[in-house]
């Protein structure tokens, strides 16, 4: 079995650790939230690219 000493952490470092753990999250769900959207505009651009979806030109 190990054993860790650890120091323990003073407010300053807690609010580093924290605000790190912010950019990070707000990394992810930008990312997510980016992979999203690309993936709605390609399965639209699809489907209307689609010649059996695409409407006839009445003219």
């Amino acid at each position: 079995m190990t054993y860790v000493d650890a120091k323990p952490l003073n407010a300053a470092e807690i609010r580093r650790i924290e605000q790190r753990a912010h950019e990070l999250r707000a990394q992810a769900v930008t990312k997510v939230l980016t992979q999203i959207v690309r993936t709605l505009f390609s399965a639209t651009r699809k489907a209307t690219s689609c010649p059996s979806c695409a409407r006839p030109l009445r003219g």
